[in-house]
């Protein structure tokens, strides 16, 4: 799409105004975005001191299907552990939260266990306390009849922070917000179509190496997938120019905004996008046949870390694709899933820290680092525009904690890591890497048997269709072995190179090795 005239005349009045002449042929640059991110560093500096409260906001932490009643839970938010636990006590699911640190000698309490009285209790000492007040409620040290036990229980020092908590829509949520009235705190950001009866949904979670900024504005960006994501999710002929466009203004609590023509040049109608502050994105398509929707709740952790939590609800007219998606085991579609965040993963990792050396060295600011000429930045640029002038430049962490990346991580292996980042906290997952991994134990057994018989078998001239049978036996089980064995593997790190390009004969040389050594 070609700039109009009025606009190629209004860029070269705000170049003679700020003493540049105005470039040859700008007219014909493809439209610029509406409203670009801040142009300035100071601008961006500006915004780090905000009204808008990052603590008073839902945030979810975990999927049910992913909780073990039995342990507590460990998760961090905006910088501050915290512990998770059910409280066995109540009638209704309900689950406590409080600062993970004892106030005794500082230890996590997530170390810990959950008592029968519904209390969480320190592995280091034993003392306990209550999720719902976050009051000390026994110190073994102590004489359990006294003043000393009495003075000790009262005191303010003996208690945690409690947070509130909720379930919904299959997750656990937390508002990091301590001793808030009911009445003031925001509504939970929830998806309407998640309680349609007719909708489907797959769920994963994973602790990825990069800021929250950064996934999100990734997932905003629906330019990239037919390249980042060709042969997986999207493919390169299939790419179209993308104009996407804000619907209202840009505020506190987020935008909304529309690709009219939508994905695939416009088979499916246009998608409507909308960010609601400070951690949900959701892309929406609706046919006569289905609507589809990609939802992304970016969830801070610690400056360069952040959890994902992605749904993707189908509503289907026809009965069979429900059922379809249902039958597939939830452990089989995060293989899946895994492998597409694994598309960009690796860039993303890098490019922040380009943007972090572009700003803090060179002092340029991420509209001057970052060349955005076209519509199809649209949302990135709106969503930039609301970290800077609105939410203070970036999550509001602890003070004193220093808002910079880590060290970059230097091999694949550590940034493709699923083990660490998902599966040894996915309850689907971790248990289907222990059955796979039992189920290959009993595969070498009977491989070896099978073949074990079918030596001995030929050695006394038994009849050759039971020496095949036994041969083919051994083999079938000795092939299903190595098949899972590569499915175990695909559970602890992800694979390298992307499908969006063939692999070297070295790195599918070794691909092949590590697929090989489970």
């Amino acid at each position: 799409r070609l700039a109009s005239p009025a606009g190629g005349t209004a860029r070269a009045s705000r170049a003679r105004l700020s003493g540049v002449s105005p470039r040859r042929g700008a007219s014909l640059v493809p439209t610029a975005v509406a409203d670009p991110p801040a142009s300035s560093l100071a601008q961006e500096e500006a915004g780090a001191s905000s009204d808008f409260d990052w603590h008073n906001q839902w945030y979810p932490v975990a999927f049910l299907d992913d909780l073990d009643d039995s342990a507590p839970l460990t998760f961090t938010l905006l910088g501050e552990p915290l512990v998770f636990w059910r409280d066995p006590t109540c009638s209704e699911l309900t689950f406590r939260c409080t600062a993970d640190k004892c106030p005794h000698r500082l230890v996590p309490l997530s170390e810990g266990r959950v008592n029968e009285k519904g209390e969480i209790e320190c592995g280091y000492h034993g003392w306990t306390f209550d999720g719902a007040s976050g009051k000390c409620t026994s110190i073994p040290q102590l004489p359990s009849e006294g003043t000393a036990m009495d003075t000790a229980l009262a005191s303010p020092r003996s208690c945690v922070t409690p947070y509130p908590t909720q379930v919904a829509q299959g997750m656990l949520w937390v508002l990091p917000v301590s001793g808030s009235d009911p009445a003031s705190r925001p509504a939970l950001p929830l998806i309407p179509e998640l309680d349609d009866k007719d909708c489907v949904c797959q769920d994963i979670f994973r602790d990825l190496p990069m800021d929250y900024a950064t996934l999100l504005e990734n997932v905003m960006d629906v330019s990239h997938v037919p390249f980042t994501h060709h042969n997986s999710v999207g493919k390169r002929e299939n790419a179209t120019p993308v104009v996407l466009e804000m619907q209202g203004d840009l505020k506190a609590g987020g935008f909304k905004g529309i690709w009219e023509e939508g994905p695939r040049s416009g088979k499916y109608g246009s998608q409507f996008t909308e960010f609601v502050a400070p951690s949900l994105m959701r892309h929406t398509l609706r046919t006569d046949q289905f609507t589809t929707l990609t939802v992304v709740y970016a969830v801070p952790t610690t400056p360069g870390r952040c959890r994902l939590m992605a749904r993707f609800p189908f509503i289907f007219k026809a009965a069979l694709p429900r059922a379809f998606f249902k039958i597939v085991p939830r452990w089989w579609s995060h293989l899946n899933q895994n492998a597409i965040l694994e598309d960009d993963q690796i860039f993303l990792h890098k490019q922040e820290r380009v943007i972090e050396i572009e700003r803090d060295v060179k002092k340029r600011s991420y509209a001057q680092a970052c060349y955005m000429p076209t519509k199809a930045d649209t949302y990135v640029a709106a969503f930039r525009r609301w970290i800077v002038d609105i939410a203070g430049g970036s999550p509001a962490w602890p003070n004193g904690m220093a808002d910079a990346l880590p060290p970059r991580t230097t091999t694949k292996e550590a940034l493709l890591d699923r083990y660490f980042a998902h599966t040894e906290n996915c309850k689907s997952c971790s248990v289907a890497m222990a059955n796979l991994t039992r189920a290959r134990k009993a595969l070498r057994v009977v491989s070896l048997v099978a073949l074990a018989s079918a030596a001995a078998a030929f050695a006394r001239n038994a009849p050759i269709k039971l020496v095949v049978v036994l041969a083919v036996l051994a083999a079938a089980t000795a092939a299903a072995r190595e098949f899972m064995g590569g499915l175990v593997q695909k559970m602890k790190v992800g694979p390298y190179p992307p499908p969006r390009r063939p692999p070297s004969m070295m790195e599918a040389a070794l691909e092949s090795a590590r697929l090989a050594g489970a």
